[in-house]
């Protein structure tokens, strides 16, 4: 059992699911996430993102005040834009991995939220490859909708978030708006 729980990975989306729907997760991956002092940071960020969402009015509950006065139009658009991380500012932590033969970052993080703190998005460059997270913070699958990239204006649809959209070369983002089909 504890060989099990030494190859068992904790990546970014157990970390949300920990914080905002913990029913969700399973006990040993809960376990492994209070035990791990390396994952604190992290934990915290996603407990004070959570504490600050719930004092806002959710997308889905503009959405249904939209539904019922004509007047209250809900815009198909969300911006978000960069955090900053305090981690990064401390430059005491593992965010960024330095290569040995070379003083440029191996992997590098960059966290995006929008106003209402509906929606929270995680980029993540490894080298020459990309992967960008979309979470919704109210446990709602996030379908049909598109993501902007700026500045280069880089457009990606995808059918859900269930999977995070892998670019196959490394993105410098600016902000990121998330486009929704009506």
């Amino acid at each position: 059992m504890n060989k099990e729980k030494n190859k068992m990975k904790i990546d970014e989306q157990d970390i949300f699911t920990y914080i905002f729907f913990p029913e969700k997760l399973n006990a040993d991956k809960q376990q492994l996430i209070e035990s791990d002092k390396t994952l604190e940071e992290a934990v915290e960020f996603y407990r004070q993102l959570k504490q600050s969402a719930e004092r806002e009015l959710s997308h889905s509950l503009k959405e249904k005040i939209a539904a019922k006065i004509p007047v209250y139009k809900l815009e198909n658009a969300v911006e978000l834009y960069p955090l900053v991380d305090k981690q990064m500012l401390n430059h005491n932590g593992n965010r960024m991995a330095a290569s040995t033969k070379e003083l440029t970052p191996q992997m590098t993080t960059k966290t995006f939220v929008d106003n209402d703190k509906d929606y929270l998005i995680k980029v993540l460059n490894y080298g020459n490859e990309t992967k960008v997270f979309v979470f919704s913070t109210k446990d709602e699958v996030v379908r049909n909708f598109d993501i902007v990239i700026e500045p280069k204006n880089l457009t990606f649809h995808l059918e859900d978030n269930s999977e995070p959209l892998i670019i196959d070369h490394s993105i410098d983002a600016e902000k990121i708006q998330l486009r929704f089909d009506n």
